[in-house]
């Protein structure tokens, strides 16, 4: 039977320095050492502090000679080493820590004399039955053994374990990883054996009557038999987390866990349970520590400055646990995975409470809070955290609002040119050719989080919005471009790219009427031979591109379908007629700039919803505006000589007579005209 807890009575044993702190390593004294002798030690330590002596003199005991205390203990940790040897239990498990005597090794003057005797009386490999036989011992020479009493061979596998077992627990970085495996693998091949040994805690036993203290009822070969492999274990467990902490020593932990899981899966009753119970009491302090520090954390109704800085410190004071965790224990354990997933909620918790309190103003709707981002940015970090699929979803969730809200903002700036409310307008009057750098930047800024969203949500509507609103921004910067410059490649490159974002069948049925608007036009001036426009003339009329569904081109405004101002290209009739989105307010406006454009406008076109009639209908033709403004002149001429010929009348008859004063206001009422028509004339030539 194999426990599955350490002891309380061997709880001392579960520490990384056993050996140093082996009461008979560091008096010199051997294990059989009477209550006289260490008495007798006891008063030489006294006698040496008092001639002044910094040390308490060397190790007495050849045991202590192959393994000495280095640095040299003081008094004061010889004192402490003899005063826990007073303690029959504490002796107990010191003396089973240690070299036992054995005849064949006591005279041995170095460690490796003794290494050699204890494998030669072992046998000439770990786990080698007793024979007479030639073999290669663990050293690499020939050793030729005869019979051995089973009592010094159990002392001798002992002794090897031990040594084995110290030179692994004090191995130097210099080992390397190989070296490292290799001290470790034959410590646990030699503590198997022991385990298989009935002669070694025979001999425990031995020692516990020659002791006869009343304190060791508890304790005896077959409870200490029991407990062995769960010492080991929780000893290597808490060597693994000194490694994992340590930067860059994940792997080193990994190998620890590895060789843990091969002592066990040697046999001997040991199931995989007890290393996973090992792992979980190792790291059971961190684990406590990092739910102390998310239960510490403010709630939501702190304020957003004390939220933001408390989910740094978070999770900057729990990344190294929870790697530590996951390097030990494995990302998918559940210790590993609950730990991750309550500093994910907790961090959650923090980054949603922080941007809902950071309330929006209505007079800077465009002013951005670095808070809001780190909230963001904090999200992508406990989604890194998080393993259970309820904990990402969450935050997937939140993170979804966060970053699309972030890119209807980055819309709405680049359409308002980053401008204040009050300078908007004058924004984009005064320098609407900056339009497509706008709608240029906007596309990078964004694509990367639009990346984000359509894998966080791939098919959710808020996504599809989030792309659509991109889209109609962009479309509608580079309308706003093209109408105003006439640069066709440049606007035609702007739609191609905005094309693939769109989702919905409106937004895309725009900016495919736009592009072919754009190729048409592209293709006429190809076969005119002209190059591209980088100014309009006159002579070179260029279409007009629809803006944004639904959306006034001039003023934004929302308008219906029969809100549509038809135009067509004076230059080009044969094109057909497009349906440009124009609110009332605007029409007049609207047809000077069109005038301007080389379009003419129908203001009372007939209503349809779409933005282009079909080829196949046929209109009655249209005189333009200009034409109008001739007939217009020409009547105020025919006016302006029939006033003429009033003034001659009012002249011969008399001003002073009612006739006279009638042919005179007519006079001057055909003069106004004659005026009239002089500045239309004018004008139509400008």
């Amino acid at each position: 039977m194999v426990r599955l807890e350490v002891p309380s009575w061997l709880e001392d044993a579960v520490d990384r320095e056993l050996y140093r702190h082996n009461a008979f390593r560091i008096s010199g004294l051997a294990v059989t050492a009477t209550p006289r002798v260490v008495r007798r030690r006891v008063s030489e330590v006294r006698a040496a502090e008092a001639l002044g002596a910094e040390q308490a003199g060397g190790p007495a005991a050849g045991e202590a000679r192959w393994l000495p205390p280095d640095p040299l203990p003081d008094h004061i940790a010889v004192r402490e080493a003899l005063r826990r040897l007073e303690d029959p239990v504490r002796r107990v498990v010191d003396e089973f820590f240690w070299f036992w005597p054995l005849p064949e090794s006591d005279g041995a003057p170095g460690l490796t004399q003794a290494r050699k005797a204890w494998v030669r009386l072992a046998g000439s490999a770990p786990g080698s039955a007793s024979g007479s036989r030639s073999r290669t011992d663990a050293s690499g020479t020939g050793a030729s053994r005869t019979a051995v009493a089973p009592g010094a061979r159990s002392i001798a596998v002992h002794n090897l374990a031990v040594l084995h077992h110290a030179e692994a627990l004090e191995a130097k970085t210099f080992y390397g990883a190989d070296g490292l495996r290799t001290l470790w693998e034959r410590a646990y091949r030699y503590w198997r054996l022991v385990l298989d040994d009935d002669g070694c805690w025979r001999r425990l036993d031995e020692r516990i009557r020659v002791l006869d203290d009343p304190r060791l009822r508890m304790v005896d070969g077959t409870a200490l038999r029991e407990a062995l492999p769960v010492v080991l274990l929780d000893l290597h467990a808490r060597l693994a987390v000194d490694a994992a902490r340590r930067q860059g020593g994940e792997d080193t932990a990994r190998q620890h866990v590895s060789l843990m899981r091969g002592f066990v899966a040697d046999g001997g009753g040991l199931d995989a349970g007890v290393v996973d119970a090992a792992l979980r009491r190792g790291t059971e302090p961190l684990a406590t520590a990092v739910r102390h520090r998310t239960e510490a954390i403010p709630g939501p109704g702190a304020d957003p400055a004390t939220l933001d800085r408390a989910a740094d410190s978070l999770l900057a004071e729990t990344k190294s646990d929870i790697r530590v965790l996951r390097a030990v224990l494995g990302k998918e354990h559940r210790v590993a995975a609950d730990v991750a997933d309550e500093v994910a909620t907790a961090v959650n918790a923090c980054a949603v409470a922080c941007a809902n309190g950071l309330a929006p103003d209505p007079d800077k709707s465009t002013a951005r809070d670095p808070r809001v981002s780190r909230a963001a940015a904090h999200l992508r970090s406990a989604r890194g955290l998080a393993v259970s699929g309820h904990v990402r979803s969450l935050i997937d969730q939140n993170l979804v609002v966060l970053v699309s809200n972030d890119i209807l903002l980055d819309c709405k700036e680049a359409v308002d040119g980053g401008q204040p409310a009050w300078g908007r307008a004058a924004k984009r009057v005064s320098r609407p050719d900056t339009a497509a750098q706008r709608a240029s930047r906007l596309l990078d800024t964004v694509e990367p989080r639009l990346r984000e969203l359509r894998k966080l949500r791939p098919h959710a509507p808020e996504t599809d919005q989030v792309h659509d609103a991109v889209a109609m921004a962009a479309c509608r910067l580079l309308t706003e471009y093209f109408n105003t410059t006439h640069d066709i490649d440049k606007a035609l490159a702007g739609y191609r790219r905005v094309l693939p974002l769109a989702v919905s069948e409106e937004g895309r049925s725009v900016i495919r009427q736009n592009i072919d608007t754009l190729t048409r036009a592209a293709d006429d001036r190809s076969s005119l031979g002209t190059r591209a426009p980088t100014g309009r003339s006159s002579l070179d009329p260029v279409p007009a591109v629809a803006g944004t569904p639904g959306q006034c081109f001039r003023c934004g405004r929302s308008v219906g379908p029969s809100e549509l101002l038809a135009v067509t290209s004076v230059g080009h009739p044969d094109a057909g007629r497009i349906g440009i989105p124009c609110c009332t307010g605007c029409r007049s406006g609207a047809q000077d700039l069109l005038d301007r454009a080389g379009l003419s406008p129908d203001l009372d076109p007939p209503v349809w919803t779409g933005y282009r009639r079909p080829s196949s209908y046929r209109e009655a033709p249209r005189r333009s505006h200009a034409d109008g403004r001739r007939a217009d002149a020409t009547f105020a001429l025919v006016l302006a000589l029939i006033g003429a010929a009033l003034l001659a009348a009012c002249l011969l008859v008399g001003r002073e007579t009612t006739t006279g004063k009638v042919l005179g206001g007519g006079a001057v009422l055909a003069g106004w005209f004659l005026m009239i028509g002089l500045f239309d004339l004018w004008t139509d030539r400008e």
